[in-house]
């Protein structure tokens, strides 16, 4: 291959290997990630068009050895030797075929490390907890739509070899660029937070409770400080030997990946041990909850219908209204938990530092499938299946009389279910347990005797001795609820990490449920909180313009600090905090859908690797129904979460984009 060879069908433009670089060519020198060439820095102007069957590729393309056919120019170093791998494999076919498949598989992998974290985990037990195994569409339905939009992420990055953000920025627009590139960026600082409280979660309620725990040996606030310097010096350590071959990196992912494979295989083993006693899963009931229900999003889910049943319809409608919020927060959190925007800002990067050129486009699909979608239906599906069979319509223990609890089950017609005499709630479950049921209280009072008695309570809190005294207040204010009210508030009760773990009791017994759990979901956030690091440091590197190394990389892995502040502030059981974080992350996905479903309809960018005809029509079919569900659903939630204020927000930065369309166009237009 000629030195300086950007365009099979352009040899004559080569340009010799002394001659000195053009000032615009310099603005669009190559930068690299961690090492490897990804293409020009964005600069708002648009690299020639391809006009032949070759890639659209960038200059300066260091030599490689010639061969009997060139090679893509975005196709240097480890990658020669995998395409020759892949092409073997082709043409043999059969289980050769899928057997190299899966040794080369990669990106699926890694995006499946994030995916299969702490926010997935806690968003699939908090689905079975409120809608038992109705709400299994969800996760399947999430996944389909990221896969779509992935594979359009890899056919634009391998087609052409550049830098997502860049392509994005010269090709699309770079109010669309900039917007997915720090709303990436931002995500990266919020969804850290839950992380952290689970991993803190883990020590003190799962592995290590007496030490860290409520009454430990430590107090709260010092446990807190150990434990989160602890999870941040580990984390920031390995995501600063990202993608370097030191034995401690390689021993440390291994570990995470094992005590990850043991949690996963756990829900699995609950699955079939529960499956293995007669009567304990009603399978068609399973199977039905995989065809998607939309209506779950305005009614509460089937199993609380009896127990509304037996409230007045003013007092019904207040629990409706609570039911139905949860659900549609966990609906939108398993949404944006399964591919989340900063994992469509992974997934390109991840490709161009394994050199992949068009070649493997349709291998990609399936790391994505074997390597993404599969372990995460597998894996989603069971924990859904085990939360629900332990906690669905089943009140947390240590809140209610248990013979209260037994006579409401015996008048819904339930089994009795025994109270574990060592179980009790702790103050993250009994505060919202009381306020729950305070409101409901509040609610049978006239308007005003309900402002009178509100008054009064904040008078009783704020008092010298105003503990017991408001205490008092808030026990006769709950006596006057119903036991079925009570029932309720106990069910709606978020579970906290020792809770969500006895999911695994009935297959390994109440102390290594607590161990294998702990572990399990100690791995996903150490896993979690590293790759958001790494993403932090390439989204730094891309706003500079520097390559994905060194000291602007190791700085921007530090924006993820805001999650060692979360366990002081967040009093609430410590899996929750994922739900409202997540809901907040849904609303940026459409930056990146939107983004590349125009990347994926620009001649100026794939030049003749545009699909076209029946192919052109399948790919914007399927990411145009992708469109047509994330973009309305996080519009709504945009709506519901900031009102009109946030619609306003919206539309603004469309006008910003549009302008800067605008005046693109005027200074590309040639003159008359």
């Amino acid at each position: 291959m000629k030195p300086g060879w950007r365009n099979a069908s352009k040899p004559s433009r080569a340009r010799p290997r002394n001659e000195t670089v053009r000032p615009e060519r310099a603005r669009r020198s190559r930068r690299t990630v961690r090492g490897n060439t990804i293409g020009p820095v964005a600069t708002g102007k648009r690299p020639p068009p391809a006009d032949t069957e070759s890639l659209n590729t960038q200059p300066e393309i260091p030599d490689m050895p010639s061969e009997t056919e060139p090679e893509p120019p975005n196709s240097t170093g480890p990658a020669r030797s995998e395409r020759e791998i892949l092409r073997e494999a082709d043409a043999a076919g059969g289980w050769t075929k899928y057997r190299t498949y899966l040794a080369l598989s990669g990106p699926g992998y890694l995006q499946s490390a994030i995916t299969l974290g702490g926010g997935t985990l806690a968003g699939s037990l908090y689905l079975g907890v409120l809608a038992g195994t109705s709400m299994l569409w969800v996760q399947p339905m999430a996944m389909a739509i990221g896969i779509i939009m992935l594979c359009a992420i890899a056919y634009v990055t391998l087609s052409t070899g550049r830098s997502p953000f860049e392509a994005i920025n010269t090709e699309v627009n770079p109010v669309f660029g900039w917007g997915w590139a720090v709303a990436a960026f931002i995500a990266n600082m919020v969804w850290v937070m839950p992380q952290y409280t689970l991993a803190l979660g883990v020590f003190q309620q799962n592995l290590l409770p007496g030490v860290f725990g409520e009454g430990g040996l430590l107090p709260e606030t010092a446990s807190n400080l150990v434990l989160v310097l602890l999870v941040f010096s580990i984390a920031l350590a390995v995501a600063w030997n990202y993608g370097r071959a030191g034995i401690g990196v390689k021993l440390f992912e291994l570990t995470i990946k094992l005590m990850v494979a043991f949690i996963v295989l756990a829900f699995i083993g609950v699955v079939i041990r529960l499956a293995r006693e007669p009567g304990m899963l009603d399978w068609a009931e399973i199977f039905r909850g995989f065809i998607p229900n939309p209506a779950m999003i305005q009614r509460p889910a089937e199993g609380f219908q009896a127990l509304l049943g037996n409230l007045p319809p003013e007092f019904a409608g207040y629990w409706e209204a609570i039911i139905v919020g949860d659900q549609r927060n966990v609906i939108v959190a398993t949404a944006a938990t399964a591919v989340g925007i900063n994992m469509t800002f992974l997934f390109g990067y991840s490709l161009l530092r394994r050199h992949w050129g068009k070649e493997f486009r349709g291998f990609v699909k399936f790391d994505l499938a074997t390597g993404m979608l599969i372990p995460f239906l597998i894996a989603t599906s069971c924990v859904i299946v085990a939360a629900a069979s332990q906690f669905h319509r089943v009140p947390q223990a240590g809140l209610m009389d248990p013979a209260e609890m037994a006579a409401v089950e015996e008048d819904l017609g339930e089994i009795a279910r025994e109270v574990p005499g060592d179980v009790r709630a702790t103050g993250r479950q009994t505060n919202p347990y009381r306020d729950l049921l305070t409101e409901r209280a509040l609610l049978a009072m006239e308007a005003d005797d309900a402002a009178d008695t509100r008054l009064e309570l904040e008078t009783l809190a704020a008092g010298p001795d105003g503990s017991d005294a408001y205490e008092s207040r808030v026990d006769a204010l709950i006596a006057t609820t119903t036991p079925h009210d009570r029932y309720l508030a106990a069910t709606l009760v978020r579970r906290d990490n020792f809770d969500l773990a006895l999911a695994l009791e009935p297959l390994l017994g109440r102390f290594f449920a607590q161990v294998i759990f702990g572990l399990g979901v100690l791995g996903m956030t150490f896993s979690s909180i590293t790759l958001l690091m790494v993403i932090s440091g390439i989204g730094f590197c891309e706003f500079l313009g520097k390559p994905h190394d060194g000291k602007w990389f190791r700085i921007g892995t530090l924006f993820p600090v805001t999650g060692v502040f979360a366990p002081f502030f967040w009093t609430a059981a410590a899996p929750w905090l994922v739900v409202p974080v997540s809901v907040f992350a849904f609303l940026l996905i459409p930056l990146a859908y939107i983004s590349f479903f125009a990347l994926m309809n620009q001649k100026t960018l794939l030049g003749n690797e545009m699909p076209r005809g029946g192919r052109r029509v399948a790919w914007n079919a399927f990411m145009g129904a992708a469109l047509l569900i994330i973009v309305p659903s996080s519009l709504y939630m945009l709506f519901d979460r900031f009102g009109t204020g946030g619609l306003i927000a919206a539309g603004l930065f469309l006008l910003l984009a549009a302008a800067i369309h605008l005046k693109r166009r005027r200074v590309e237009r040639p003159p008359a």
